[in-house]
């Protein structure tokens, strides 16, 4: 679950031909010799309603997603550590939740957390290898940085599915910036990964006053990864146990009288399964189905259950190796306690939808998404939404 940098290596290997700038006439290399490794992305969204509630014009944003690796060994600081950064800054005028949803239509516009057209570092810590087993993260962690590995979610709406169900479906208790610690420790077949982390979202408190103030959150996930049918497989269960009160759903009362009382503890188990069925000849890729499905207490956490799946990976066209697709379907159910205080005075109930996704590789260092969405809201009075989007990425 630690978050991989951006091909470093190849990139360095191949003379950074994966990045419109190259190798900066060899400035690049050199930097990465030597332990430093910088890497900026630019995303470009075109997106609006084909049909539902709200404006139906169509609207630009975009986000620009700069990463700095520092290897401290090659730095001569000390083995096995890396000082890894992400900066983000967004902008634009489209809405993240079109049609009147309340999951993000576009997660790539609804995170980093905060003010808008603001920079914000959302990751500085250390990755440190111990042997060849462990790796330790310690420090302040971008929560989507984690799903940088996987095949199928991820990408925080800059490489694969817009939706923020289906790109980093929420828990409910693990925040979108974290402060703690994560151990990974390999093994075979099943891997497993330990964090410890503050309840709070720290996106805009790079010194928090109250670090724990509110509780702890534990989590605990088990990885497998093996064959199934001849080709490669993974299976991962993960429990998350937050001591932080929340609000209690089932007493939430509306404006002009808005009070609650509070509800203690909270947890999620979430279980994700992976299955290529296609294994590309290139090794490391190919295309395959997925499925995603959690629960949780329902009160305090809002996200009572979730299920996600579909299919997705390299497109299966031999002329066209370095595109991906995606099609996938989400199923949100809210918290009964939160549907039942909201419902006198706000239709509100479950949602759920469908997106695909098709990435058109240009060039390395440049690629072009046409985005399709169906999303039934939550929000009783919304209608029906279908949602068309473009995106281009371009890797600096």
């Amino acid at each position: 679950m630690a978050f991989v940098a951006c091909g470093a290596a190849g990139a360095a290997d191949a003379g950074f031909s994966d990045r419109l700038t190259g190798d900066w006439k060899g400035v690049r290399t050199r930097l990465f010799e030597a332990g430093i490794t910088f890497n900026v992305e630019s995303a470009h969204y075109y997106q609006g309603l084909l049909s539902g509630s709200g404006d139906k014009d169509f609207e630009y944003a975009g986000r620009l997603d700069a990463l700095i690796d520092l290897d401290t060994s090659k730095l001569g600081l000390w083995q096995g550590g890396l000082i890894r950064t992400h900066t983000e800054y967004r902008y634009g005028d489209l809405s993240p939740n079109l049609g009147g949803a309340l999951l993000a239509t576009n997660a790539g516009l609804i995170l980093p957390t905060g003010k808008h057209e603001e920079v914000v570092v959302t990751s500085i810590h250390v990755a440190q290898r111990l042997g060849d087993r462990v790796n330790v993260l310690l420090g302040r962690i971008n929560a989507l940085d984690l799903l940088a590995a996987d095949p199928f979610f991820g990408g925080g709406g800059r490489s694969r599915f817009l939706n923020l169900a289906l790109s980093a479906p929420p828990s409910g208790v693990t925040p979108a910036v974290i402060m703690g610690a994560i151990v990974t420790v390999r093994s075979s077949p099943v891997a497993w990964t330990f964090m410890v982390f503050d309840p709070d979202d720290r996106t805009n408190d790079y010194w928090p006053d109250q670090f724990f103030g509110n509780g702890v959150n534990v989590s605990v996930s088990a990885n497998y990864t093996g064959e199934m049918f001849g080709s490669a497989s993974s299976l991962t269960v993960t429990g998350t146990y937050s001591t932080k009160d929340g609000a209690n759903l089932a007493e939430l009362l509306l404006p002009p009288d808005l009070q609650t009382g509070q509800r203690d503890h909270s947890w999620y188990l979430g279980v994700q399964f992976g299955h290529y069925l296609y294994e590309s000849s290139r090794g490391g890729g190919g295309w395959g189905i997925f499925l995603k499905a959690a629960m949780s207490d329902g009160n305090p956490n809002p996200f009572q259950g979730s299920l996600m799946g579909g299919v997705g990976g390299e497109a299966p066209f031999a002329s066209r190796p370095k595109d991906t697709f995606g099609l996938g379907y989400f199923y949100v159910d809210f918290s009964d306690d939160l549907q039942s205080s909201l419902n006198p005075l706000v239709a509100f109930h479950d949602e759920r939808g469908v997106e695909a996704f098709y990435n058109y590789a240009v060039r390395d260092w440049f690629v072009v998404t046409a985005d399709l969405q169906y999303v039934n809201p939550a929000l009783g009075a919304a209608d029906d939404a279908f949602i068309a989007g473009m995106r281009a990425t371009i890797r600096f």
